[in-house]
């Protein structure tokens, strides 16, 4: 999905070169110079420091969120495979925001000579560093979703052949998968000519560059797309029909307790499965612009009006990254209670001085300056 990106910044670079002098007079006249490119550029000018604003955000969102998911699945009794998935989903999320400040702080103008130019003009000004985590933040969530649907349409089959090497083996896949598909063609078609970074430029046929990018939209955005229809669809199935099963039970059944654990056990799976579907509908929502755009670019002639659409269709791909913590903050049960733990603990810290500065005259007040913490937190 880079090689756009690429093109765009090219076709802007060089417009500049390509118009002969004799005709500077009718300057608009030019394709390159027409109200639609010069308002593209604009754009591109802004759009590079809103992306910067929302990777700091998103980066700060996710770290907090990954630090709850963490120290729920540390206190939480049954370590589950789903929340390896969900904190891996997360930090993924959290990695990509990092480098995407990173990228466009750097920007395009950076002088790049010698090894160092090259190794900062593949990984960054070619965006593969961005891409790489992007499309293994794709594969994990898809890989989340097959762990759903197995666990709770099949759970005796997962039970029983669901290991937990596996989803390691899951996570290390995301990150391999991304990192092949991304940097081996970033390193073949990235060039630098005169100290300017060239992002995929060459390539050895069209029909190679067309292959990778229909390549792209493929793996990383129909075939997870058609994984959280079907999985998604067959699980809220299943568990609607469990719970009717439960409801008929639970009021045969004098077994309170049970009937008490196996609710809230359903509850959990619920609420897990609640979360990441939503996350895979903002991730369908998010990268179906930038999946159109490449389907219309690539049969179109370039033009101003379809950069300045690209620009909107990638804010928008970065922007699903910024969106996933406030999802997690809003919807898994562990996240928010860790949350409200850590935000009961500031309260209690403004609170104990003004407490501790009444407390000279009564010890009843100072007792109850010391029970304070224990009671919130």
């Amino acid at each position: 999905m880079s090689t756009e990106n690429s093109t765009a910044n090219q076709s802007l670079g060089n417009a500049t070169t390509a118009i002969p002098v004799r005709d500077t007079i009718r300057i608009y006249d030019y394709p390159f110079f027409g109200p639609a490119w010069q308002l593209a550029i604009t754009i591109e000018f802004y759009f590079h420091y809103a992306v910067i604003a929302i990777g700091m955000f998103g980066t700060a969102a996710n770290a907090l969120v990954l630090y709850a998911l963490i120290a729920y699945h540390t206190r939480e009794a049954k370590k589950r495979a789903i929340n390896l998935l969900v904190t891996h989903q997360n930090l993924l999320d959290f990695i990509s925001c990092f480098i995407l400040v990173v990228t466009y702080s750097i920007g395009t103008r950076i002088e790049m000579t010698g090894a160092l130019g090259y190794f900062i003009c593949v990984t960054f000004i070619s965006q593969s560093a961005i891409y790489t985590f992007l499309y293994a933040s794709v594969i994990n969530l898809a890989l989340l979703t097959i762990e759903r649907y197995l666990k709770i349409v099949h759970p005796f089959w997962s039970k029983k052949h669901l290991k937990r090497w596996m989803i390691y083996a899951g996570m290390a896949f995301a990150w391999i998968g991304g990192f092949l598909y991304t940097v081996p063609p970033a390193l073949t078609t990235t060039i630098m000519v005169h100290k300017v970074c060239l992002a995929y430029f060459v390539w050895e046929s069209p029909a190679a560059k067309m292959l990778y990018t229909v390549g792209s939209n493929l793996l990383f955005f129909l075939l997870p797309l058609v994984i959280f229809v079907y999985c998604y669809g067959r699980i809220v199935v299943v568990m609607k029909r469990q719970m009717r099963v439960m409801a008929a039970h639970s009021s045969e059944s004098s077994s309170a307790p049970t009937n008490a654990s196996q609710r809230q056990s359903r509850r959990a799976k619920w609420n897990i499965t609640k979360t990441m579907i939503i996350v895979s509908v903002m991730f369908s929502v998010c990268w179906l612009p930038n999946t159109i755009y490449f389907i219309v670019a690539d049969s179109a002639i370039n033009s101003g009006n379809l950069f300045v659409g690209y620009f909107f269709t990638l804010f928008m791909v970065y922007l699903n990254t910024c969106i996933n913590p406030f999802i997690y903050a809003l919807k898994h049960d562990g996240v928010k209670k860790r949350l409200g733990q850590l935000m009961s603990c500031q309260r209690c810290k403004t609170v104990a001085p003004v407490v501790d500065s009444s407390a000279s005259t009564s010890g009843t007040v100072g007792k109850t300056k010391q029970t304070i913490p224990d009671a919130t937190g």
